[in-house]
C-alpha cells in the first residue's frame, strides 16, 4: 500500500512539473522572456534530528543538490541527503514498552535476540542512519521585487517528494554482550517532576551506554532479522518534504543559504525513525515521527557566463525589458534633414553643400570616378582612361595625341605589295589525312550510338572527294583466341562498311574491307581494352577486299550491325 501511495505522489508531482514546462511558451512575444541561464549545484551540512517518542540529541547531516529554474519564480531541485540522528530518554520506559509480548519485541526477547528488559528498567536510546533522495519544487518569494535587477537576498519556500531508507539501532549491550544495567539510574531522582533530575538521569544513562548501538531497533514490517544484524536490508519508504530558506549572494558565482526542512515518512515505518512506536503496552503513538534538518548550503552557479545569465531566481523578469528600454532611450534623435538634396541625411553627410544633381557616394561626397579632379556632375567624360587623366581639357575630356598609326590606305598598299606575284595552288583531292577511329563493346560488333558522329565525319570526307577510296580495318583486343578475334575483327569492319553504304549512300566499291584481329593493338595489354576493340579508316592505295577468315570459326561476337534507329534524312 505504501509503495502505491508513493508512486501516486511521484506521478502527481511529475505532472505538475510537466504543466510548468507546457506554460513556458513565449512564441507570441517579440523578445525571449527567459534568457539562457545558469544552473546551481550545492553542498550542505547541518543539524539533523528526529522528533518522535524520544528526546533528540545533537546530530548531524550532509548532502548535495542540483537546482534548475523553470522561470523567474519557480525552480526544481534534486536533493540527496545523509543523516545520523541520536536520541535518549531520561525517564524509565522499560515497563511500559517491553511487556506484554505484543509490545517491543526487540526488548522483551520475543524475537530471540537475547534481550530481556521485561524485569529490569530500560531507557529509550537510539541512533538512526538515514539516506534520502528528493525532488522539490521551489518558489522564490521576491521574484517580483523590481527595485533591483540583480538581487542580493532571495527568500524561498519549497515542497517535494522522494524516497528514503533508514536503519535504527539501540545501545542495549555492553562490550561483552551483557545487557546494560539501568537499575540505579533513578535512585534519589524525581524524573517526572524535575527538569534538573531528568538532566542528571540522562547523564547517568550516558555513562552506562558504550556508544556501540549494536542492536537493530523495532520494525513494523518484520523484514529485519533478529540479533541486530548490521547487514540487514534497508526498507524503502516514501516521504514528503516542506521547507523554507534564504540565500545571500557572495559574488556572481557563489551564494550562501540557510535552509530548514521538515520531512514526513509514509507507510508503517513512519513512526519508527527513532526505533519506537508504542505509547503504552496497549496502543501505539498517535503521530508519526518527523525529521527536521537545518543546514547551511554553499552553492555554485554552473554554465558559461559569456552567454548565460545567473540563475533566474537572482534575476528580475523585467531585466531584459529595462535594458532594451535604456538602450533605446540613449539613442540620439534621428534627424532626416537633407539640405543639398543628395539623398544622404545631413547627420551622416560629409559634404552638405553638394550641387543639386551631382552624384555622391554613401558619405554624401561628390563622385570623381576617373580621379581627374573634375566631379562627375560636370565631367563630360567621367571615365577618362588612366593614361589620359593627366592630359584633359576643362570639361574633363582626355586629349589624345596623334600616335602616328597607319591608316587603311597604308595597310592596303602593304598587303598588295606582299601578294604581288603570289599564286596559290590547291590540291584537287585529299592525299594524306586522318580519319577518326570507332570503338566497340566487349565481344560485340554493333556500332555504339556514341560512334555515329565519327562515321558522319568519314562520310562527309568521302562525299567531298568522290574519287577517294577508303580502307576499313577491323581489330580486337587480346582477350580471346587468334582465330576468334580474326572473325570478330572482320565482322566489325563489315558492320562499319554496311552502315556507311546504307545510311549515307556511299558506293560499296569505294570501301575496302580489311581486318587484323589482335595482331596490331594500340595498347599493349593482355586484358580487355576499349582502344584495341576498334575499326580504323585510311586511304586505300590499291588494296582489295580481304575475305572472311577461314580458320575454323564460323562466327564471333554478337550484334546485328547497328543499333541506330534515327531518321536517315536527318543528316546524323
Amino acid at each position: 500500500m505504501t509503495r502505491k501511495i508513493l508512486l501516486l505522489i511521484v506521478c502527481l508531482f511529475t505532472i505538475s512539473l510537466s504543466s510548468t514546462f507546457a506554460q513556458d511558451d513565449y512564441s507570441g512575444l517579440a523578445i525571449d522572456a527567459t534568457p539562457k541561464h545558469q544552473s546551481e549545484i550545492g553542498i550542505h551540512v547541518g543539524h539533523f534530528m528526529v522528533i518522535g517518542d524520544v528526546l533528540p540529541r545533537p546530530s548531524w547531516g550532509a548532502g548535495l543538490h542540483f537546482r534548475r529554474a523553470f522561470d523567474y519564480a519557480f525552480a526544481w531541485r534534486v536533493d540527496a541527503q545523509y543523516g545520523q540522528a541520536l536520541g535518549l530518554e531520561p525517564r524509565n520506559s522499560g515497563n511500559s514498552q517491553t511487556s506484554p509480548a505484543k509490545a517491543n519485541r526487540i526488548l522483551n526477547g520475543s524475537q530471540n535476540n537475547g534481550l530481556n528488559y521485561t524485569a529490569t528498567p530500560w531507557y529509550h536510546n537510539y541512533k538512526t542512519k538515514y539516506m534520502s533522495l528528493s525532488v522539490q519544487g521551489i518558489w522564490s518569494l521576491n521574484s517580483f521585487n523590481f527595485k533591483k535587477q540583480i538581487k542580493k537576498v532571495n527568500w524561498y519556500v519549497y515542497g517535494g517528494v522522494g524516497a528514503n531508507q533508514f536503519k535504527a539501532y539501540y545501545d542495549a549491550k555492553g562490550d561483552n554482550g551483557e545487557q546494560h544495567d539501568f537499575s540505579n539510574v533513578a535512585n534519589g531522582l524525581s524524573t517526572e517532576n524535575s527538569r534538573d533530575d531528568r538532566r542528571t538521569a540522562a547523564d547517568r544513562v550516558k555513562e552506562i551506554l558504550d556508544g556501540d548501538y549494536e542492536t537493530r531497533a523495532e520494525t513494523a514490517t518484520g523484514r529485519r532479522p533478529d540479533g541486530g544484524d548490521e547487514t540487514a536490508e534497508f526498507q524503502l519508504n516514501g516521504h514528503a518534504d516542506a521547507g523554507i530558506g534564504v540565500s545571500f549572494k557572495l559574488n556572481e558565482k557563489m551564494n550562501l543559504t540557510l535552509d530548514h526542512k521538515s520531512t514526513i515518512v509514509f507507510g508503517n515505518e513512519g513512526d519508527l525513525l527513532d526505533g519506537y512506536r508504542h505509547r503504552s503496552i496497549y496502543d501505539l503513538t498517535q503521530y508519526r515521527d518527523m525529521i527536521n534538518y537545518t543546514s547551511v548550503r554553499l552553492n555554485f552557479n554552473i554554465g558559461k557566463r559569456e552567454d548565460r545569465s545567473e540563475p533566474l531566481w537572482w534575476v528580475s523578469p523585467l531585466g531584459l525589458i529595462s535594458q532594451d528600454l535604456a538602450e533605446v532611450k540613449s539613442r540620439p534623435i534621428f534627424d532626416k534633414t537633407d539640405k543639398d538634396k543628395d539623398g544622404v541625411f545631413d547627420i551622416v553627410d560629409d559634404e552638405t553643400d553638394t550641387p543639386e544633381g551631382y552624384p555622391v557616394d554613401t558619405r554624401g561626397v561628390q563622385l570623381d570616378s576617373d580621379k581627374d579632379g573634375i566631379p562627375d556632375g560636370k565631367d563630360k567624360e567621367p571615365f577618362t582612361p588612366p593614361t589620359l587623366v593627366g592630359a584633359i581639357d576643362s570639361d574633363g575630356v582626355g586629349v589624345v595625341p596623334d600616335p602616328g598609326y597607319l591608316n587603311e590606305g597604308d595597310v592596303n598598299n602593304i598587303v598588295d605589295a606582299k601578294l604581288k606575284g603570289f599564286e596559290a595552288t590547291l590540291p584537287d583531292a585529299a592525299t594524306d589525312w586522318f580519319l577518326p577511329i570507332i570503338n566497340f563493346d566487349l565481344d560485340k560488333y554493333n556500332i555504339r550510338s556514341s560512334e555515329f558522329g565519327k562515321l558522319h565525319q568519314v562520310a562527309s570526307v568521302m562525299k567531298r572527294y568522290p574519287e577517294l577510296r577508303v580502307l576499313v580495318s577491323g581489330h580486337t583486343d587480346l582477350s580471346a583466341g587468334d582465330c576468334y578475334n580474326q572473325v570478330l575483327s572482320f565482322n566489325r569492319a563489315e558492320t562499319a562498311i554496311n552502315y556507311l553504304v546504307n545510311k549515307y549512300g556511299i558506293s560499296r566499291d569505294r570501301l575496302v574491307l580489311d581486318w587484323g584481329g589482335e595482331t596490331t593493338p594500340l595498347v599493349d595489354s593482355r586484358s580487355q581494352n576499349l582502344w584495341n576493340r576498334r575499326v580504323e579508316f585510311g586511304i586505300a592505295e590499291g588494296q582489295t577486299d580481304k575475305g572472311k577468315p577461314d580458320c575454323g570459326t564460323t562466327n564471333a561476337g554478337s550484334g546485328s550491325g547497328s543499333s541506330y534507329s534515327g531518321n536517315k534524312e536527318a543528316g546524323y
